[in-house]
């Protein structure tokens, strides 16, 4: 019978990565920061959202590549995920996760994790637009290539659908392929940039010196990094961010199953 992991024992080896992570780009001087709704628990509740169960950091695109490097063969029962070396990551981002655990997602599997998001050059505002429908054509192509084909009674469906599937290249192509266009612009090098890859897409556009410097900030009675100008990130992705969202928003995003493969270290 699986043992199911507790949100306690979740959050716990959320933590011990997120240490190994701190320690490992402190050490080779990696710049990177909470984010998202890490970022936010992190500055208004100095830990975890309440009702939140997972952590999200970022970091500069060449520093995302570094670390990817330095965290290639893992370190003991901590393993790193993404899609060059792993055929069940299909997404342009990392995770950085603990072996003793499964934990199955719709489209990918691995286990107890923290996502790791690249941080990378945008174009101007002027040409935001296009960009951003390029992006999301991009993104549709991602979803599509990660989805379950399911058989269709009409068969007109079921013919585009398989049609789709023999047309479309494979996944790890249009992955490469999405990672190519979002990569287009040099982080070190543009006046803006952002962790497109994440979930609020033009929200993530802003001024690159907003993700060059860095501070330390509390987080669950440790201490992590975070970009400097937090103010401007979460204001532009959450608007008044220090109030509190209604009850009713008060919940996890997440939709999946996580179980213990081994305990012990």
């Amino acid at each position: 019978m699986k043992e199911n992991v507790t949100l306690e024992e979740m959050r716990a080896i959320q933590l011990d990565i997120l240490d190994k992570v701190d320690e490992l780009c402190r050490q080779n001087e990696i710049r990177y920061s909470l984010g998202g709704g890490t970022l936010l628990g992190a500055i208004r509740h100095k830990g975890y959202i309440p009702w939140d169960d997972d952590v999200d950091i970022m970091m500069p695109r060449p520093d995302y590549e570094k670390f990817l490097n330095l965290f290639l063969d893992g370190f003991g029962h901590m393993k790193i995920q993404h899609y060059k070396n792993s055929k069940y990551c299909l997404k342009p981002f990392a995770k950085v996760y603990d072996d003793r655990t499964v934990l199955k997602e719709r489209f990918q599997e691995c286990g107890v994790y923290i996502d790791v998001f690249p941080i990378d050059g945008l174009p101007e505002e002027t040409s935001l637009i296009p960009f951003i429908e390029e992006y999301q054509y991009q993104l549709s192509r991602l979803h599509r290539s990660t989805s379950t084909f399911k058989f269709n009674h009409n068969l007109w469906v079921g013919l585009k659908e398989v049609c789709k599937r023999v047309i479309d290249p494979p996944r790890r192509v249009v992955v490469e392929n999405f990672e190519k266009f979002i990569t287009q612009f040099p982080f070190e090098s543009s006046v803006y940039a952002g962790a497109i890859t994440g979930r609020y897409a033009e929200k993530e556009h802003m001024e690159a010196d907003v993700f060059k410097t860095y501070i330390d900030v509390p987080f669950e009675g440790r201490t992590y990094k975070s970009i400097a100008n937090y103010d401007a990130y979460l204001k532009k992705h959450y608007g008044d961010y220090m109030k509190l969202p209604p009850k009713e928003q008060q919940i996890s995003n997440h939709d999946y199953r996580v179980w213990w493969k081994k305990r012990g270290r």
